[in-house]
């Protein structure tokens, strides 16, 4: 269908900024594209600060900087340092927090479980992130992404290409739009993780061995109910465990503490195990029932983005994941009015997550995807 963007060729002249984490991927990331004979520049975003960040020096050269930087900032400067080429820092912080952390805490209170990488890509890394490039002088952007882009050779228009490894993260990608996607570049999509620390290894980059950030940069632990306390200073108000009948099991601890699908901590003895099938947020309950009321084969969706500036109108066949590590499964999607959509899946499926992420696939190009509001019905 087509071959990765900008990758091949004469890339001569061409400017791209680099989204340096300070980790290996997107050390490599770089490293390729000078390779490959970008203009580069690399950039760090400060997002959730790990040491207090002077906000009026932001975008200035390291070499400049007189002022305390997070330890990601200053591996990334040290990367860019080594491959010789210019580092900036922007303090990001602010529309982080508001795009993405209050959303979350939010949600949470709400008794649905977020996806912030969704949202994180889509106000952060691919909304605010191409502002910062735009006022340093960079048409393009590069991120460490597991995926790749390409250019449809019949329609001219932009697609995104699952990586056929274990880290492909195109289901991250799905809220892009054309534009978008017309000034990015993901260069990773060829390579393994292991494939890229020999690189980096070789290169003598100075991240080579560091290890891999946590899935969720701003939650330590992966504790959700302690960070959200920490957060807003709401303590967790515990209520009932029901059984669809509304019989009292138990007693939870906060419904912030519980997602669908969940057996683990529920703390309950019963004669079959028991799961987290709904919460009610207004009677404070967390509802429970056996793995078979788990399964349905109807979503309804919300806030559904396609990438291609040809809305579907009708029904489509395509597969389905219902969360980033999900397989692929086929489905009917049905477009709705107000960027709603409903999805019938061939054959039922566990676990349905308000608040996590469908995401569409024609084999393994990206489609769109949209906010998993409820699963209903079993056939």
């Amino acid at each position: 269908m087509g071959e990765p963007v900008r990758l091949t060729g004469d890339n001569r002249g061409k400017k791209v900024l680099v989204a340096m984490s300070g980790g290996v991927d997107s050390a490599v990331a770089a490293y390729l594209l000078i390779r490959s004979g970008y203009e580069v520049a690399g950039f760090t975003a400060i997002l959730w600060p790990e040491t207090d960040v002077d906000t009026e020096k932001t975008c200035s050269e390291v070499s400049e900087m007189n002022y305390e930087i997070s330890e990601s900032a200053r591996d990334a400067a040290r990367v860019a340092a080594h491959l010789g080429i210019s580092h900036y820092v922007e303090n990001l912080s602010n529309p982080f927090e508001n795009d993405v952390v209050r959303p979350f805490v939010k949600a949470y209170r709400e008794g649905i479980t977020p996806n912030p990488c969704v949202e994180c890509n889509r106000r952060i890394k691919f909304d605010a992130f191409l502002k910062v490039a735009d006022r340093l002088g960079y048409p393009l952007l590069a991120t460490g992404h597991y995926a790749s882009c390409v250019r449809d050779e019949v329609t001219g228009e932009y697609r995104i290409k699952a990586s056929e490894g274990p880290k492909d993260q195109s289901y991250v990608l799905y809220t892009l739009g054309q534009e978008q996607l017309s000034r990015i570049v993901l260069p990773l999509a060829d390579y393994d993780k292991k494939t890229l620390r020999e690189m980096a290894q070789s290169a003598g980059l100075p991240v080579a061995s560091k290890p891999d950030s946590q899935d969720i940069c701003f939650v330590e632990d992966g504790d959700y109910a302690a960070f959200l306390e920490r957060y807003d200073s709401q303590s967790s108000r515990p209520g009932n465990f029901v059984d669809a009948s509304g019989k009292i099991l138990g007693r939870h601890k906060g419904i912030e503490h519980y997602t669908v699908g969940q057996r683990k901590g529920l703390g309950i003895a019963a004669s079959q195990p028991l799961y987290v099938i709904a919460v009610d947020v207004p009677k404070n309950q967390v509802i429970l029932g056996t793995s078979d009321s788990l399964f349905s084969n109807r979503v309804q969706l919300s806030k559904v983005n396609y990438l291609s500036d040809k809305k579907p109108t009708e029904a489509f066949r395509a597969t389905v994941k219902i969360r980033y590590a999900a397989p692929a499964v086929p489905a009917i999607i049905e477009p709705q009015e107000s960027g709603r959509a409903r999805i019938t899946f061939d054959e039922p499926i566990r676990a349905v997550t308000p608040g996590q992420s469908a995401v569409f696939y024609d084999q393994s190009f990206l489609l769109g995807g949209g906010i998993i509001e409820s699963g209903f019905g079993k056939d």
